[in-house]
C-alpha cells in the first residue's frame, strides 16, 4: 500500500524536477559544437544515429558528442553516454545545437530557436502502414507526441523516391526532407567480408557456415506467441534447397524483451538480439526471413533471398493495414511453417532477382554508401 502511495509521489516529483531544470537550462548558451545522439530513448548503441556518430568520430573534430544510454553501452571514445530523463540529460539537450534521433520524443522538452533536430527514423521501408497512416490504431497520446515532434522536426532523412513522398502525409511532416539514402545502410556498399568474419566469430560458428537471419518486428502489443517458427525444420529446408552447413540468427526488435520469447537456443540456433549491430547481421546473412520489419526491404536492394512469415498477417491488415499488395514484393508470403519451408523449396533465383530489380526501380532508391558523410556535412554547415 505504502509504495503504491509513494511511486504516483516519486514519478510526479521527478516529472517536475525536470520541467523546472529544461526551464531553468534554455536559457544558457547554446553549444553548437554539441550534438546528443538518440536510439530508442535510451536503447543500445545502433541503428542511424549510430552511423552518423561514427562518422563525426572518423573525422575527429573537436566537437563534444553525447549517446543517450539506458543501459552500459560499449560506446567507442570520444561518445559520451548520459542517462535519459536525469539533470545531465536535460542539460545536454537544452544546450546543444544539435539532435539526432531515430524515433518520436515521447517525453516533455522544449525545444530552441537555433537547435537542428533531425530525425532520421528506424523503420525505412515496411510492409504495415505507420504513424498517420494507421492513425486509428495509435493512441490519442502517441498521435499527439508525434504531431508535437514533426512540429519540431527540422529534416527527415528518406532512402528512396517513395519513402519521400509518404513521409509527407504520414508522419504530419511539410519540412526538408534529404534525400540522400539513410546511414544504416551505407554498410551495405562496403565489403562485407570483414563483417562476415567478425559475425562468425562473435558466434563461434566455423568458417563456411551460412547464415538465416530470422528478424522479426514487434507488434504493439509486445505479444510472441506468433513467433513459430520451425527452426529444425528450417534449418534442413535450407540445407536441401541451397547446400551447406547452415545457423539461425534470432533477432528481435529492440521494442520486445528477447527474454521473454520461449526459445532454446544451441549451436544452431542462435540468440542475436544482444548484438549491437542489426546491419552487420544483414550483411553476414545470406537470407533473411522477416515479417513487417523494415529490414526485410534492404535485401531487394543488396540481391539476398528474402522470405516473409507472419502468422497474423490478416489480423495485421485489419488493425494497421499495409502499404504494398503482395503481387507488388520480390517476396512470398508464408501463413504457416509448411508454407514457409515450400517456398524455399521452390525458391527461383533468377525470378526473385529480376523481381528485386523491378521493385527497386519502382521505389527509386537514393542510397549510395554516402548518406553518414552527407548528415555531417550538412550539420557542419549549419552550426557554422
Amino acid at each position: 500500500m505504502i509504495k503504491k502511495l509513494i511511486l504516483p509521489v516519486y514519478l510526479w516529483a521527478h516529472r517536475l524536477m525536470i520541467k523546472v531544470c529544461w526551464n531553468i537550462f534554455i536559457h544558457f548558451p547554446l553549444d553548437r559544437k554539441k550534438v546528443v545522439f538518440s536510439n530508442f530513448n535510451g536503447g543500445g548503441y545502433g541503428d542511424n544515429p549510430k552511423f552518423i556518430a561514427q562518422e563525426f568520430l572518423r573525422r575527429n573534430l573537436d566537437w563534444k558528442l553525447y549517446w543517450v544510454a539506458e543501459g552500459h553501452y560499449d560506446l567507442p571514445a570520444g561518445l559520451t553516454p548520459v542517462r535519459p530523463n536525469t539533470v545531465a540529460f536535460v542539460w545536454h539537450m537544452a544546450t546543444a545545437g544539435t539532435w539526432i534521433d531515430d524515433t518520436r520524443k515521447l517525453y516533455y522538452y522544449k525545444k530552441r530557436p537555433g537547435q537542428f533536430y533531425i530525425q532520421t527514423w528506424h523503420g525505412g521501408l515496411g510492409l504495415k502502414k505507420v504513424e498517420k497512416d494507421c492513425e486509428e490504431a495509435l493512441s490519442k497520446e502517441y498521435v499527439a507526441f508525434a504531431k508535437e515532434d514533426s512540429l519540431h522536426t527540422d529534416l527527415l532523412l528518406a532512402c528512396c523516391r517513395w519513402e519521400s513522398e509518404s513521409y509527407r502525409e504520414a508522419f504530419w511532416y511539410d519540412g526538408p526532407i534529404l534525400e540522400k539514402g539513410i546511414p544504416k545502410n551505407d554498410i551495405y556498399f562496403e565489403d562485407p567480408a570483414p563483417y562476415i568474419r567478425k559475425v562468425h566469430q562473435h558466434f563461434g560458428l566455423p568458417e563456411g557456415t551460412r547464415l538465416a537471419l530470422y528478424a522479426p518486428t514487434y507488434r504493439d502489443s509486445r505479444k510472441t506467441d506468433m513467433y513459430n517458427l520451425d527452426y529444425n525444420q528450417l534449418l534442413t529446408a535450407l540445407k536441401k534447397r541451397f547446400g551447406g552447413s547452415w545457423a539461425v540468427l534470432v533477432r528481435m526488435h529492440p521494442n520486445v524483451s528477447y527474454k521473454d520469447y520461449p526459445l532454446t537456443y544451441t549451436d544452431r540456433i542462435l540468440n542475436a538480439s544482444p548484438y549491437e549491430n542489426m546491419q552487420e547481421l544483414l550483411v553476414a546473412s545470406d537470407i533473411i526471413i522477416s515479417d513487417y520489419s523494415g529490414c526485410a526491404f534492404d535485401f531487394p536492394m543488396i540481391g539476398k533471398p528474402g522470405f516473409l512469415y507472419a502468422e497474423d498477417y490478416e489480423e495485421m491488415k485489419r488493425t494497421k493495414d499495409y502499404y504494398f499488395q503482395l503481387e507488388d514484393l520480390p517476396f512470398t508470403l508464408a501463413l504457416t511453417n509448411e508454407q514457409l519451408m515450400e517456398q524455399i523449396k521452390q525458391f527461383d533465383e533468377d525470378d526473385y532477382q529480376k523481381k528485386c530489380k523491378e521493385f527497386c526501380d519502382m521505389l527509386g532508391f537514393y542510397d549510395d554508401g554516402h548518406a553518414s558523410a552527407t548528415v555531417v556535412d550538412l550539420i557542419l554547415a549549419k552550426m557554422k
